[in-house]
């Protein structure tokens, strides 16, 4: 749970003959980091499996079009099972075939289909520009006239004014036909040698102009009565066309389905290829898995492959590329289900180190303790709770969202019964705990005691960091034991002298001591790494290159960490000031309230704006208390131990998108 799942590289080594099943293997386990072969000895060697690019162009194709063809169908993506292993170069010729087939019959309909919903589509839309003019409008006295233009179209009803006077200069005939919504539909008419006149004016009147087609002439009720019949004969057809759909989908669509997850599949193994090596007549596969599941991905290959397949097992520390720092640990994060959604925002920060701290744990308590706090209220805590569920029940690519979200509505909802506040109302439940507005000075001293506690954990598995990685030199510095050491002592002083108002000389006296000891400590601490942890003889030390500036640069780092751990402390005020502000946010809103139902005269009313004013409180605020929270883990807590900057794990899947993405 602190720390990232203990991972074991393989070495895997299959017969040609077995290369697809094996691949097909792997893509169903999962959790391979695939290791691309160039990253190795033997990659630089020249052991390198080949792709064939062109069968996988052609797998590509055929994927493009078994799309088209399902949702031309209408075909819904449902979960099928392959009954064989996909080997491309056997399968392409059956895959091509069958598509041909499928291609023959269906290609007449779906083509027919397209072309009578596109002439559907025409005929609505003719039909609505000829709904816009008067029925009794000629459209042959208007075609037959040669000395003048003539324009309909739409026009917005402010600027007809401004159109006629645009148009004053010149003969016209402007006539309003009808409105529609906000906007006029006119017939302009003019002589044909003021066109460049009339085109500028209605472009500046922003005149939206409705084509009539050549070939409708006659009366307008007429040309509609046309287009009805013809759009009943295009809605039977599409009926028909429908009826016969249905027939071919049923006929088609597990083929398709089949054959789309069999496209899929020989993709993916023919782009895992460029992974591999190839030595002879045989493939080698390398990568990263869960040591635990060594023992299952074994049996699995043995039973694909016959038992002819060779795997083995390589502990990291013996891995001399990982020691030397040419491959990179991937970290992959284990954390139980409430806990794991936290690794999106986690990462957001960075991935941890091979070794380091896995920080998810920690940020999700604090962070749900934090916002709990900030955003203390029991019906707001049960809106955000249901507005999880929803999105965890409907959206699955946002789950972990909505897994945050509800946590976030049971701690808003526990701290709301801690302060006693239902939708802002605390005359219905009793505080528990206390009230914000009633105790602020109470609450800056709980807040200060959650940010003494963040920075010491953040110290404390700073150390826990430098003895895991051997970086031995953080011990010493401001950030590792020396200056936990010293900011322990200071806030020790400081709260004896706010519990009891004084502090003995003796106890100043040692931290005094204590902290010139510490400083030099610190200030010293390169110099004391290579003496005490290198070995390096006192003589070399001190002559070494660089000595002066050194401890310069730690005398200023010093300084600026002190200061640093202090206005961290310090930062977390802010959890008191954001509840406080979320307590204030309800007074102005029942204060609102008050005022429009005393003006309106109604208790509806007054409910109405407590309702808005809670669902104004919960957008805006539950997203400035999200901000604000994220900000003091980021730059509060993780700045004290998280460096960050792992490789994260990649799944079999993942790996091979990615690679062809960047290729």
């Amino acid at each position: 749970m602190f720390s990232s799942e203990k991972l074991t590289r393989v070495s895997i080594q299959v017969p040609e003959e077995f290369v697809s099943a094996a691949t097909a293997a792997l893509a169903r386990f999962r959790l391979l980091h695939l290791i691309r072969i160039q990253e190795t000895p033997l990659g630089h060697l020249g052991y390198v499996a080949k792709t064939d690019r062109n069968l996988l162009q052609e797998f590509d194709g055929f994927f493009k079009e078994i799309k088209v063809l399902l949702d031309a169908l209408g075909v819904q993506p449902e979960p099928v099972v392959l009954e064989a292993t996909v080997i491309p170069e056997k399968d392409v010729f059956k895959v091509r075939e069958t598509l041909e087939a499928i291609r023959e019959e269906t290609a007449p309909l779906v083509q027919e289909m397209r072309t009578a919903e596109q002439a559907l589509h025409e005929k609505k839309a003719l039909k609505e520009k000829f709904s816009l003019l008067p029925k009794d409008l000629d459209l042959s006295r208007l075609s037959g006239c040669r000395f003048v233009n003539w324009m309909i179209g739409l026009v917005p009803t402010r600027g007809l004014e401004k159109l006629e006077e645009s148009l004053s200069e010149v003969h016209h005939a402007f006539i309003h036909i009808g409105d529609l919504e906000q906007r006029a539909v006119i017939l302009v008419v003019g002589l044909s040698k003021d066109r460049s006149v009339f085109e500028r004016a209605l472009k500046g009147a922003f005149f939206d102009r409705v084509d009539i087609p050549e070939p409708y002439s006659g009366l307008v009720g007429d040309t509609l009565q046309d287009l009805d019949s013809q759009l009943a004969e295009l809605v039977e057809k599409n009926e028909q066309l429908s009826l016969a759909k249905a027939s071919l989908k049923k006929k088609f669509a597990l083929e398709l389905l089949l054959l789309k997850e069999k496209t899929i599949a020989a993709r993916q193994i023919l782009a895992a290829r460029e992974f591999f090596g190839k030595i002879d007549q045989g493939y080698l596969i390398t990568g990263w898995i869960p040591d635990r599941l060594f023992d299952t991905l074994k049996e699995e290959l043995g039973k694909v492959t016959e038992g002819q397949v060779i795997i083995e097992r390589v502990d990291p520390e013996d891995t001399k590329e990982v020691r030397g720092g040419v491959i990179r640990m991937p970290i992959l994060l284990n954390n139980p289900l409430l806990i794991s959604p936290f690794e999106r925002l986690t990462g957001l920060y960075g991935t941890p180190r091979y070794r380091e701290v896995d920080p998810t744990l920690f940020f999700a308590l604090s962070f749900l303790l934090m916002f709990g706090m900030m955003f203390g209220d029991i019906g707001h805590g049960a809106v955000l709770f249901s507005l999880g569920y929803v999105i965890f029940r409907r959206f699955y690519r946002y789950m972990d969202y909505g897994i945050i979200l509800m946590e976030c509505g049971v701690v808003s909802a526990l701290f709301g019964l801690l302060y006693g506040s239902l939708f802002g109302m605390e005359d219905i439940v009793p505080a528990l705990w206390f009230r914000p507005l009633s105790d602020i000075s109470y609450f800056v001293k709980i807040a200060l005691i959650i940010g003494i506690a963040l920075v010491s954990l953040g110290l404390a598995l700073n150390l826990v960091n430098a003895v895991r990685l051997k970086e031995y030199e953080d011990l010493l510095s401001a950030g590792g034991l020396a200056g936990a050491l010293f900011y322990w002592m200071l806030v020790g002083l400081g709260v004896k002298y706010f519990l009891t108002g004084r502090l003995a000389p003796n106890e100043i006296s040692l931290f005094a001591w204590a902290a010139v000891v510490l400083a030099l400590v610190i200030v010293l601490h390169r110099p004391l790494h290579r003496l005490l942890f290198k070995k390096e003889p006192l003589k070399r030390v001190l002559k070494r290159q660089g000595f002066f500036t050194d401890v310069v640069e730690s005398f200023v780092e010093f300084l600026d960490d002190l200061i640093r751990y202090l206005s961290n402390t310090i930062s977390f005020i802010r959890i008191a000031a954001f509840a406080l502000a979320h307590a204030a946010l309800f007074i102005a809103v029942f204060a609102m309230a008050d005022v429009v139902a005393h003006e309106k005269g109604g208790g509806f009313t007054y409910w109405l704006v407590v309702a808005v004013g809670n669902m104004a409180i919960i957008a805006l605020e539950g997203l400035v208390v999200s901000i604000q929270v994220v900000r003091l883990e980021y730059y509060e807590f993780f700045s004290k131990f998280f460096k960050g900057g792992g490789d994260k794990f990649m799944t079999f899947e993942r790996g091979i998108d990615s690679r062809e993405r960047s290729s």
